[in-house]
């Protein structure tokens, strides 16, 4: 019996030898990823962008790589998933940058009125952004980016009150979605409510709030066609998100491995994901159209009229970002080069 049991355990290390020199896995995987992001788990960032990015890896690598899906906040709240990404308790996450106040400010140029004209247009300009200027780089230097994106553009939506100049929006109580944001609804005299996208539909509902500025692809992800009456289209702001990797497990990965992450991220990603953002908003104007919603777009030539009032917002931010020493003229003067070069 002894003896038996001598034999089994040399045949289990000889199995062993044999194939670790053979180069076969014996577990499951040599880099399994914990990927983190706030949307729920339906949404198409998760089914058609991160699940695909996913899946890519899993067969180029031979199933050496594999992941595991973790949304709707299931690690952390959505102003922790950067530094979950930094700290390792997510191999990648993803977010909003503005969850994160202060620490980000470059990337928020894209949140200033007029920039983005949709989420693809805002995608190819973050991303040429980031690679032209150190100064963003830096900002995220904690982690390794794969790519940033935006959502399409911010609109204002309301349930009694019809939006056409910024005379109409004083006095009005708007959902903000950052606090940059908060700033562009001050300068036209409303006031910024700031709450995360899943209370707005029971504020609106119940009359908390009058409006809420927000990606029209809210409307359909998040079935806000049902409580809005009214749409103003100004691409009055658009919001900016990261998808990055912990340092750590980013230098786990071999030359090879790494080429292929990047190969499938980048702007690549970042215009697929942008793409993504709007579909849903072309979904979530017509659902809100076919439920009575009344849409007006501001024209060329009423759009001077909102200049005029935003213009202190921009001046503003150039200031701010000059101030921390960044070159944010500089950054402002390439993004609006970049509005009309990426259309």
């Amino acid at each position: 019996m002894l003896r038996n049991h001598y034999l089994l355990i040399g045949f289990v290390w000889l199995f062993i030898l044999s194939a670790c020199s053979q180069g076969i896995a014996l577990t499951e995987s040599d880099h399994h990823l914990v990927i983190s992001h706030f949307l729920p788990g339906s949404h198409p960032i998760q089914t058609d962008i991160l699940k695909e990015i996913g899946d890519e890896w899993t067969e180029e690598s031979n199933h050496s790589i594999t992941y595991d899906l973790y949304p709707s906040n299931a690690l952390g709240n959505a102003g922790s998933q950067y530094d979950m990404a930094v700290t390792g308790e997510a191999d990648i996450a993803l977010s909003v940058h503005g969850y994160s106040p202060g620490r980000f400010s470059l990337v928020s140029i894209l949140e200033l009125p007029f920039f983005a004209e949709s989420a693809v247009h805002g995608s190819k300009i973050i991303e040429h952004l980031f690679h032209e200027f150190p100064s963003i780089q830096k900002q995220h230097d904690d982690s390794v980016p794969l790519f940033l994106f935006t959502a399409d553009p911010a609109q204002l939506v309301t349930k009694t009150k019809r939006i056409k100049s910024p005379e109409d929006v004083k006095g009005l109580r708007i959902r903000s979605p950052s606090p940059l944001a908060n700033e562009i609804l001050e300068a036209l005299g409303a006031v910024p409510v700031s709450m995360p996208m899943g209370d707005v539909y029971e504020s609106m509902e119940r009359g908390v709030i009058d409006g809420a500025m927000i990606p029209l692809e809210a409307l359909y992800n998040y079935n806000l066609h049902e409580v809005i009456n009214y749409i103003t289209i100004g691409n009055f702001s658009t919001t900016p998100f990261f998808a990055v990797m912990n340092k750590h497990k980013y230098n786990q990965f071999s030359k090879s491995e790494k080429s292929m992450i990047h190969e499938s991220t980048g702007l690549e990603a970042a215009i697929k994901s942008g793409e993504v953002f709007d579909q849903d908003g072309r979904k979530g104007r017509n659902l809100a159209e076919e439920n009575g919603a009344k849409v007006y777009e501001v024209d060329k030539i009423q759009i001077g009229e909102w200049n005029a009032a935003l213009k202190p917002v921009f001046e503003t931010w150039i200031e701010e970002m000059e101030k921390e020493g960044y070159p944010g003229r500089e950054i402002y003067r390439r993004a609006l080069e970049l509005k009309e070069e990426l259309r």
